[in-house]
């Protein structure tokens, strides 16, 4: 039996416990480790008391895996929620002009931005939800500051027209406006609460090895019987480094049909 190096990522699939069928495959995986470790206890005496018997016990396996990227399927795994699909109501700060390109609505940058014309008309990128009366609008060197007057604007589809006061504070003059406005059906909502968790899986993780003495990759596959997954969730967003990963620490829980905490193959795919 020769030796092996151990160095690519697993793929893994979780396995519903009750029904057997796959839930979710992990293909985007940066690193997965799993660690075993036990306490240990000792018998001591003698003079200086010495170590003389030395007994290990609770004896513990974890999973941690980095993916690199998040998938709705990914979330209700962390959550305990299903993903609900549908329109949802969407906060808007709007700073600069939009444009549509294929189909999408994009921001034009900070070149382009939002201006009161002379007549009081604010052209939004897509058109709110809330009552007029609701729509908040600045000048934009008072962001947050004194509310423009809303009193007799009217909106048409997504053309904001302010009259009275309201246009004389800000007419010709760069706005910020805050409004609501709904989503397309296609949204995706992922909810995190106080009382669901994530559940116990049975995990089957494939990758291969390369025997030292043929130089040539090998077959390995490890399953892990019962693993609980880890209801821990951090989202990172930030403007320089790398991409944010996703890390789940999971608990290695022993079989419930054997003492088995986790089973690992090496095999070849050699014809017979």
């Amino acid at each position: 039996m020769a030796k092996f190096g151990a160095k690519e990522v697993l793929d893994a699939t979780l396995f519903d416990m009750s029904s057997g069928l796959p839930v979710i495959s992990f293909d985007t995986l940066k690193t997965s480790d799993i660690e075993v470790t036990t306490e240990k206890v000792y018998s001591r005496g003698g003079k200086g008391n010495s170590k003389l018997l030395t007994w290990e016990i609770n004896k513990e396996a974890t999973l941690k895996i980095e993916d690199a990227l998040l998938s709705p399927k990914s979330l209700e795994l962390v959550t305990g929620i299903a993903t609900a699909v549908g329109a949802k109501t969407i906060s808007m700060r709007q700073t600069n002009d939009w444009e549509t390109k294929d189909g999408y609505k994009i921001d034009k940058g900070g070149s382009f931005p939002l201006k009161c014309s002379s007549a009081g008309v604010i052209n939004l990128a897509f058109t709110p939800s809330n009552a007029v009366a609701n729509i908040v609008v600045y000048d934009a060197d008072d962001d947050c500051g004194a509310r423009v007057d809303m009193t007799g604007a009217a909106l048409s589809v997504n053309a904001l027209t302010l009259t009275g006061d309201g246009k004389t504070a800000v007419a010709g003059k760069n706005v910020i406006v805050y409004y609501n406005y709904t989503s397309g059906e296609d949204a995706e909502t992922y909810v995190v609460d106080a009382s669901h968790f994530a559940g116990t899986y049975k995990l089957i993780g494939t990758t291969v090895v390369r025997n030292q003495k043929t130089g040539k990759d090998e077959g390995f596959q490890i399953t892990i019987p019962s693993l609980k997954w880890s209801s821990g969730l951090t989202l990172n967003f930030a403007s320089e480094g790398d991409p944010s990963v996703q890390t789940f620490e999971c608990e290695i829980q022993k079989s419930p049909n054997s003492d088995t905490l986790i089973e690992m193959v090496k095999y070849n795919t050699k014809v017979s």
